[in-house]
């Protein structure tokens, strides 16, 4: 039973974090403002942005869940969010930004021609659907911890409250809440991780605990399978529109640029301390549900009100996390689907479309996660960022780098076998990473399209 302290400091985060989420609906006035800020997001707007829409259940609850399972490599997660953050600084964030455009699949249309936007939006969408899910099935045991719910309440309550979030403020209310909830959330996994290692031993506590389950060993489930997770990770990350949105938004491309450096350093952090809290668990409560290690710690290891305050902080993350993702859905719908069913649609009926997408993925997504509860975390967030990274990643390299050698024409086909073959594969043949045979049928697909241009139709004539 939860002590009248940590009721007390959960109320009162999440009271401020209404707040903040409210003030922002006053920030809104057009589609642009709710989709993507207006262009106003300075470095560390950027910054909170990316980790407000990446770090939710599965960065916390999820690496904790998996550490509790198989040890360090739970990591592997926030290794690939890391590395997919760096690229994006490093060589994607100028050529992203430098376009002016609201989605991936406007970029992509660039170089691909129009008629590819309805493809990228549909496959792109299902991935960031699953991830949306993924942060239901995390919500789960926290709000059960916090209200003694069924599992059903649980999905209900928390997409009533994703949907608060971000039908009002949109992008602005997502950045805003980002930053408040990017301060708490290094606070208290900063702590659980450091409390966490000192009830271990240290690095000596977790190699004596190796001998009673390989909790050190980087590939317990194989080298190929933990590998597809990181790479899955990467190439999805890039993939996703909720997480690249905020360089979009970014108000020139130093902003995007610095802010996607800062979150390649952050991510990987949370997730060390997710893992550190999920192997102490596995040793000193080895007969939970291996998806309450994280919440159960910070009730029970922590102080009462920074417990409190923890646990409240997750679910915001989750929150923050699943309508991110749901905006990331509403944005591909309204800027690249809508304006197809409705051509003459002016900017006040894009803005009513997207937060009807909103409701209505929120809604879909709670019947698909009542459906999958006691799934692990992880090996649906690898599926998602799988069937994104599938679908975008080496065409989006080829629009940025090889724009004098590819042949346009590659994109109806890029944009649709690969993640067609990868669900297909998934189905019949589960032994192997559907994201293997979708990269490797993408990777011919753009490679025919350099050495062989004849077998595509002429370039288009599209912004290069």
């Amino acid at each position: 039973m939860l002590g009248q302290a940590q009721y007390i400091s959960m109320g009162v985060t999440l009271f401020i974090i209404s707040l903040v989420g409210l003030y922002s609906t006053r920030m809104v006035k057009s589609s642009g403002d709710f989709i993507i800020g207006g262009r106003k997001l300075g470095p560390i707007m950027v910054f909170a942005g990316i980790v407000g829409a990446f770090a939710g259940g599965t960065v916390t609850i999820g690496t904790a869940q998996m550490a509790y399972m198989y040890g360090v490599s739970g990591l592997w997660f926030t290794l690939g969010a890391g590395s997919a953050c760096l690229i994006l600084s490093l060589f994607l964030a100028a050529p992203l930004r430098g376009k002016n455009v609201d989605t991936i699949s406007q970029f992509l249309s660039g170089f691909y021609g129009n008629g590819i936007k309805t493809a990228v939006a549909v496959f792109v969408s299902v991935g960031m659907f699953i991830q949306m899910t993924v942060q239901l099935l995390a919500s789960v045991p926290l709000l059960a911890s916090m209200f003694y719910i069924p599992p059903m309440g649980a999905i209900i309550l928390f997409s009533c409250l994703a949907l608060v979030l971000v039908v009002g403020g949109g992008f602005m209310g997502a950045a805003l809440v980002g930053v408040l909830k990017l301060v708490l959330l290094t606070v208290i996994m900063l702590l659980s991780g450091v409390a966490g290692w000192g009830l271990l031993g240290g690095l000596g506590g977790i190699e004596r605990l190796s001998s009673v389950y390989s909790c050190l060993d980087m590939f317990p489930r194989g080298i190929f399978t933990e590998l597809a997770g990181w790479l899955s990770v990467v190439v999805g990350f890039i993939s996703t529109q909720s997480f690249i949105q905020p360089v979009f938004a970014g108000s020139n491309v130093r902003s995007a640029r610095l802010g996607a450096f800062l979150a390649a350093i952050a991510l990987p952090a949370f997730g060390a301390a997710g893992v550190v809290v999920g192997i102490y668990m596995r040793a000193s409560h080895p007969g939970i549900d291996p998806v309450a290690a994280l919440p159960l710690f910070m009730l029970v290891h922590l102080p009462s009100w920074l417990g409190g305050l923890g646990v409240a902080t997750l679910l915001v993350s989750l929150l923050l996390t699943a309508s991110a993702l749901a905006l990331g859905i509403a944005t591909l719908f309204s800027r690249d689907i809508f304006p197809l069913l409705k051509p003459d649609s002016k900017d006040r009926e894009q803005l009513q479309a997207a937060r009807i997408v909103v409701f209505a993925a929120l809604l879909l997504s709670s019947v698909f996660g009542y459906n999958i509860l006691g799934d692990l975390i992880l090996d649906w967030s690898y599926l998602s960022n799988a069937l994104r990274g599938v679908t975008v990643f080496l065409p989006l390299l080829g629009a940025v780098f090889l724009t004098n050698r590819l042949s346009s024409g590659i994109g109806i086909w890029a944009f649709t076998i690969p993640p067609a073959s990868s669900i297909i594969w998934l189905l019949f043949f589960p032994g192997i990473h559907p994201l293997y045979m979708g990269l490797a049928i993408s990777a011919v697909i753009v490679l025919t399209g350099i050495f062989f241009p004849g077998l595509y139709k002429k370039k288009g004539s599209g912004a290069r």
